[in-house]
């Protein structure tokens, strides 16, 4: 099928050559990554190698980056007719609440949180490739101070989770729009160009916004109660019992080691092109091939 290709970036090569081969999918030459702090490298090498196949280019096409522990939610015709039907590119951007900010000068600069798992359209994906390779914004996560910002109370210290994240969860945004600038208390809202939902509420009562190809089991965000309408809330209330997956924390999100027919096609109906996380040979609740059923139920 010439209408996709599949590159992979594996941190340990051999074991992964091992397993890929006679496969359609292309290994892709390994370079240094650091988790949280840089998982970005392995992803522009990744936008690298697709972007130096000049014969089968076209304007339209997308850049999807998904994990070793993700499954199509939907046949591949389908998936293939809502990306390329789409203009820009799709992130996946987290309750405002989460986004990164730095005060100074009187003024609020912001840089929104989103999962690594986007579609990139072609010209984003061609800037993004640009503009790692010549160093902008790699700083991000020392000037927003992530991860370090800390109240003390008493004797005792407590960590602060405004300007939490890794890497890959704040550059893409930062590097294509830049920093964005917000005024506190008001409800701001952003034009961003080939953004698909084309504007970004910036009030902090904002929840998620762009599109959430991918579903992602966040703990704090899957209660009724949580306070944040979300899809994956959604589709999580329409599993049965068996299906159920395993919740995670605030900081790994859930994940699957087992599901019935009746989950499957739960995800079949569902808004959203990839689920994750799978482990290795999940367990079919109600007897029989975990692969074969899912291939029937969600793929075919």
């Amino acid at each position: 099928m010439d209408m996709y290709r599949v590159l992979v970036h594996c941190k340990f090569r051999e074991p992964c050559a091992q397993q890929l081969a006679g496969s359609r999918f292309e290994l892709v030459p390994t370079v240094p990554s650091y988790y949280c702090t840089d998982l970005v490298s392995p992803m522009s090498q990744l936008l690298k190698i697709a972007l130096q196949d000049n014969q089968n280019n076209h304007p339209n096409d997308k850049f999807a980056f998904v994990s070793d522990s993700t499954l199509p939610g939907k046949p591949f015709a389908h998936v293939h007719a809502a990306l390329s039907g789409r203009v820009g590119s799709d992130f996946c951007v987290f309750p405002m609440k989460e986004a990164a900010d730095s005060y100074n000068n009187g003024q609020l600069s912001v840089i929104a949180k989103h999962h690594q798992w986007s579609v990139l359209c072609r010209e984003h994906a061609e800037r993004s490739l640009e503009l790692w390779a010549a160093g902008s914004k790699h700083d991000i996560m020392y000037k927003f101070r992530m991860n370090t910002q800390a109240l003390t109370w008493g004797n005792n210290t407590y960590a602060d989770q405004r300007n939490f994240g890794c890497l890959d969860e704040f550059w893409h945004m930062a590097a294509l729009y830049g920093y964005m600038y917000a005024t506190p208390n008001r409800d701001n809202v952003i034009s961003l160009p080939k953004f698909t939902g084309s504007q970004l509420r910036m009030s902090a009562s904002a929840g998620w916004q762009g599109m959430c190809d991918t579903f992602v089991i966040w703990a704090k965000y899957m209660g009724k109660d949580s306070g944040i309408s979300n899809p994956f809330y959604r589709l999580m209330q329409s599993l049965d019992p068996p299906s159920v997956p395993h919740g995670g924390n605030n900081q790994r999100p859930g994940w699957w080691d087992q599901m019935s027919r009746t989950g499957m096609r739960a995800l079949r109906r569902s808004d959203v092109l990839f689920i994750r996380k799978f482990i290795d040979k999940p367990y079919l609740t109600d007897g029989g091939d975990f692969e074969t059923a899912y291939i029937q139920q969600v793929l075919m």
